[in-house]
């Protein structure tokens, strides 16, 4: 009896239907912009010296806007600036950090938009170059920052907690 190829047999097939399959189901759709919804308000994190706070608001149908400030005793510092920006069929992530004099145009193209949350990535960026938001609950988010910078790989976990207004 002859052996049979696995590139002629339903193997094949079944191979190029799945990764036909995740491709489509990474994609954002601009429709699931409304997913960002959550974001809406005033989320807190304590630390041991600080507490960071991030705040979100929707500025159209197609804008947020963020501001990331670490608060200590009475006094406060703007870390960084963020919009969450909808371009024709893509999302786009783009944070500017506060004390650069000539600030970087960073575009993190959302590669997962879901109702738990969101993936941002800009491969080519050295930092940052993938960001996450990930919603546990109605009231906790966590949000992580990765990348390279100066050769060393980075990693920052915030988890927010929403601040009654």
């Amino acid at each position: 009896m002859a052996k049979k190829r696995w590139y002629s047999s339903s193997y094949l097939l079944l191979i190029l239907l799945l990764a036909g399959s995740l491709r489509a189901a990474g994609q954002v759709s601009p429709a699931d912009f409304r997913f960002l919804d959550k974001l809406e308000g005033t989320w807190k994190m304590n630390t041991r010296k600080s507490t960071i706070v991030e705040t979100w608001s929707r500025i159209n149908d197609s804008t947020w806007k963020g501001k990331t400030w670490r608060v200590v005793g009475v006094d406060s510092a703007l870390q960084q600036s963020m919009q969450l920006v909808r371009r024709g069929a893509d999302i786009f992530y783009i944070p500017a950090y506060e004390g650069q004099d000539k600030p970087a145009t960073i575009h993190l193209k959302l590669r997962v938009l879901k109702a738990i949350g969101f993936v941002a990535e800009d491969l080519n960026n050295d930092f940052p170059r993938k960001i996450t938001y990930r919603f546990k609950d109605a009231r906790h988010l966590d949000a992580r920052v990765e990348g390279v910078r100066d050769g060393t790989t980075e990693e920052y976990i915030f988890q927010y907690s929403i601040s009654p207004e």
